[in-house]
């Protein structure tokens, strides 16, 4: 019997802005816009002749194989529809542990290699509620791009970005995502702190105005220099070369944006040697995971 194999690319993701808006049952709301990076894991999903799911990692070190999202994402369309297993290989491209969404691309993408093959909204799976069951950031991982996300990631705009941005991103250590929302709450008791106006930021990056930038914020930035000093450190060194810094997710990558590419290019040369070093660009694209069916 030919299994059926399916290949894709998962594309990390940024945050523009991030506002905390308060708790809903105990979890964090947010308002942010995200938009979508050029760096990428690869995923490939093989069907099984039995019922054992599979997920094997390379290029990153210490992820549990049943312990992510990709394995989540795998035994939750099986308990639905009661499909046999699969074997996952994930080649990871993003770095773990920078706030660039890549163990929630991961969940993505295998679930856009499982409606590749057995079209799950045909067979009454709602890809977005199932998407949002994995993780708060899945749903927009499913198709990326520009989108404003608020709540707990289930309320998606998306829209059409016209202004082209790169980014420098410098990471020392990371920052648990836990710890970094623990220490928001004590810092900001009424656990909300509202830094951007992202109708604005969206209404900017429709015309492409190089003005967006000074929009850009994260309300865990505080918490997360807190708990990793070099967070704090690496924003000072791209600001010295023109970026606007800003802390993507919970960190630890701090990422320094641009709208002039001479700029760009300029900055990259001078900081390629600091640690953690990595350069991105924003893909204009909107479905983004990208498939060679074997």
């Amino acid at each position: 019997m030919l299994m059926k194999s399916v290949r894709l690319r998962a594309f990390a993701k940024a945050n523009l802005s991030l506002d905390i808006t308060g708790k809903n049952n105990g979890l964090h709301t947010l308002d942010s816009v995200m938009v979508s990076l050029d760096a990428f894991d690869t995923v490939t999903v093989t069907e099984r002749a039995d019922k054992a799911v599979n997920v094997t990692f390379t290029g990153a070190d210490g992820i549990s194989a049943t312990d992510n999202t990709a394995y989540r994402a795998a035994k939750a369309v099986q308990d639905i529809i009661g499909c046999n297993g699969f074997d996952i290989t994930v080649e990871k491209g993003i770095p773990v542990g920078a706030g660039l969404g890549g163990s929630s691309a991961d969940g993505a993408a295998v679930l856009r290699a499982l409606d590749i093959f057995y079209r799950l909204p045909s067979m009454g799976v709602d890809m977005r509620a199932l998407a949002l069951s994995i993780g708060s950031d899945v749903p927009f991982m499913l198709t990326g791009g520009t989108a404003r996300v608020e709540g707990k990631g289930e309320n998606l705009y998306f829209i059409k970005n016209k202004l082209e941005l790169f980014a420098i991103g410098l990471m020392s250590e990371s920052v648990s995502t836990s710890e970094a929302y623990k220490l928001f709450d004590k810092l900001n008791p009424s656990c909300k702190l509202v830094l951007s106006d992202n109708a604005e930021l969206c209404e900017r990056l429709m015309k492409g105005e190089s003005s967006a930038l000074e929009l850009f914020s994260n309300a865990l930035a505080a918490p997360a220099e807190s708990l990793a000093p070099s967070v704090k450190a690496n924003a000072k060194k791209l600001k010295e070369h023109g970026a606007k810094a800003c802390l993507t997710g919970s960190g630890g990558m701090t990422l320094g944006w641009f709208t002039d590419l001479d700029a760009f290019a300029k900055a990259c040369g001078r900081l390629k040697n600091e640690q953690g070093f990595r350069a991105f660009t924003t893909t204009g694209l909107g479905i983004l995971h990208e498939w060679i069916t074997k």
